[in-house]
């Protein structure tokens, strides 16, 4: 089927820049969303989407008419729209993928913009600030004018908690959307902070009373009778400041793709992230357990799993309700979008192999010019010293094979003892010649001997820090315990879709400060669990390990059912052959069949 394209009346460019969603881009952001937008043009009578596939773009009408119509039960057009030059819809789709809720055709010849969900995000952390420039413009009826319409602005105001909640101690994936974010009641705080607010009003207030009681000989007397009822109030403010900051500091979030607990021990300066897909929820109950907690409405989620944890606790929250509803409708929406994606797929494969045209093409770009062939640059001392940094550096992204390494502390740590021997060495050495006159020829031989000792020791310590990695690949999760020059290995690995936990933890003060700790990732069956010890960041290594895990899933999702949509689509091929040659005779009876 030939296409005939339609002429457009202005470039893809400036199209976007006229357009009442953009025009407040600058340049360089104008540029950035022009690489990633797709130009179609399409036929009269081209189905543009089906209702119920899979939606994850944003549509823009450049030219002609698309028509939309909703199909209830029995086939009845429940509702109906036409979308004219600079109309969209799917906006809201951009930051969350959902369904097609109507078949959209072409009503005529033109052209199409589509830009892609995962495109976009990546555009908006490359410039952040244009979210912003996004939003809702209303004129001054309340009819708006321009911007992303309410819908997607809500979901975009989503994206930027999730940007705010990566830049602290958990990390969220690129399309992770926060839906809800709660800390333990106000209620809870209150309680904890009772004690030490009613000492520090009354204890110092009644030592100073006492101060007052006292004979002049006393001890209390004077500038010294302030110092047990200060010391007492300063003791009671860090009580009350500790139970607040240990309150302020644990928060549970609860995204479109994960729900996470985190706890922060102020106590031992340890963090915990507990982070558990969406799709491992089992069920969730909700319990008030006292009076009090029915009166003011707290109480404690719990959100059973079917991961090894068990178990999540949402405990001492307003509202606990609120976890289940939000739980609740997640699911919902993951088994719709599951529902979509097999109707989607289904869709492909049958057109597939009927060799079905799309009704709509892109449009190629203009080719750039050949660029004279030159050959490529000296390497510089810049250059190696970044290949030398590489070599040793805490996280290593190669193709899709990511290597972690342990922190550079954790270096430090065990090359400790030899750095010390050598400078005890240099030391040595000029306490010797320097203060009892000793010639260094007398000295080279024991000086080469040690110092190639310790020097051969601290080689041992760098190389088999730098030779226990980590990997995760688009496939498995690797622990590698590798010896120096080749003196053996062992390696643990697990595959992605066996992946049902990840927790995260940075177990002491020097570890909350320099940011590494362990990774436990919890595996279906009987292998023992992987933990990433003593990584760099360990909160971001959680997120590359779900992002992974939810894309060998997808693809895992997609290769097991395609030799099965191959079946179907033969199967159809086979019934229609047999119906176009009238050998598959009449299942229903007819009138005639009731004489």
């Amino acid at each position: 089927m030939v296409k005939k394209v339609v002429t457009a009346v202005i470039d893809k460019y400036d199209f976007l820049a006229q357009h009442t969603l953009f025009d407040a881009l600058d340049d360089a952001e104008l540029d950035a969303l022009d690489a990633i937008c797709e130009e179609f043009v399409f036929d009269d009578g081209a189905v543009i989407a089906y209702q119920r596939d899979v939606a994850d773009s944003l549509y823009i009408v450049k030219s002609g008419r698309l028509f939309a119509h909703t199909v209830g039960e029995g086939g009845i057009v429940r509702d109906s729209r036409s979308y004219f030059a600079g109309d969209f819809f799917g906006d809201d789709w951009l930051f969350v993928p959902g369904v097609h809720p109507a078949t959209v055709k072409a009503a005529g010849e033109g052209r199409l913009l589509i830009i892609e969900s995962g495109r976009f995000l990546e555009f908006l952390e490359q410039y952040p600030a244009a979210l912003d420039k996004l939003a809702p413009e209303y004129d001054t009826v309340g009819e708006r004018m321009g911007g992303l319409s309410d819908e997607a602005w809500a979901e975009a105001q989503k994206s930027r908690l999730r940007a705010e909640r990566t830049s602290a101690a958990m990390s969220l994936l690129a399309d992770e959307l926060v839906e809800l974010e709660v800390r333990r009641s106000h209620w809870y705080l209150l309680l904890r902070i009772l004690a030490p607010a009613v000492g520090l009003l009354v204890v110092p207030l009644w030592l100073f009373a006492i101060v007052g009681n006292q004979p002049p000989e006393s001890f209390w007397q004077g500038s010294a009778g302030w110092i047990v009822p200060g010391g007492t109030a300063l003791l009671f403010g860090l009580w009350l400041a500790f139970q607040f900051l240990d309150w302020w500091n644990d928060y549970f979030v609860i995204t479109n793709k994960h729900l996470a607990h985190r706890e922060f021990s102020l106590r031992t300066f340890r963090t915990t992230v507990i982070k558990i897909p969406i799709d491992q929820i089992q069920s969730v109950a909700v319990v008030k357990p006292s009076l009090l907690a029915n009166l003011f409405n707290y109480g404690t989620a719990r959100v059973t799993t079917a991961a090894q944890a068990g178990a999540v606790y949402f405990d001492n929250i307003d509202d606990p309700q609120q976890v289940e509803e939000v739980l609740n409708r997640l699911r919902q929406r993951v088994m719709a979008l599951n529902a979509a994606l097999a109707q989607t797929m289904m869709r492909r494969s049958v057109e597939g192999h009927f060799q079905v045209e799309p009704g709509y093409d892109v449009v190629a770009e203009d080719e750039a010019e050949d660029e004279e062939w030159t050959l490529p640059p000296r390497k510089t001392l810049a250059d190696y010293w970044r290949a030398f940094v590489r070599r040793y550096q805490g996280r290593v992204e190669d193709g899709n094979v990511i290597t972690y390494r342990k922190h550079f502390f954790v270096l430090l740590q065990v090359t400790l003892w030899p750095w010390v021997g050598l400078m005890g060495l240099l030391i040595l050495n000029w306490v010797l010649i320097g203060m009892f006159d000793f010639a260094w020829r007398d000295l080279t031989v024991i000086d080469t001997v040690l110092f190639l000792i310790l020097f051969a020791w601290l080689t041992w310590q760098v190389e088999d820090w730098r030779n226990d990695t980590f990997q995760l690949t688009d496939r498995y999760v690797i622990d590698i315990d590798r010896r120096p020059f080749g003196f053996g290995e062992s390696r643990k690995q697990a595959e992605l879709s066996n992946v049902q936990n990840i927790n995260s933890d940075r177990p002491n003060i020097l570890a909350t400060i320099f940011n590494y700790g362990n990774v436990a990732i919890d595996t279906a069956g009987a292998q023992a669990e992987i933990v990433f010890e003593s990584v760099s960041n360990p909160n971001r290594i959680q997120s590359d390990i779900f992002r992974r895990r939810d894309q060998y899933r997808r693809l895992q999702t997609i290769k097991q059912g395609d030799q099965r949509r191959k079946e179907y689509a033969v199967l159809l091929d086979v019934y229609k052959q047999a119906t176009e040659q009238e050998r598959i005779p009449r299942r229903t009876p007819t009138e005639e069949n009731y004489e």
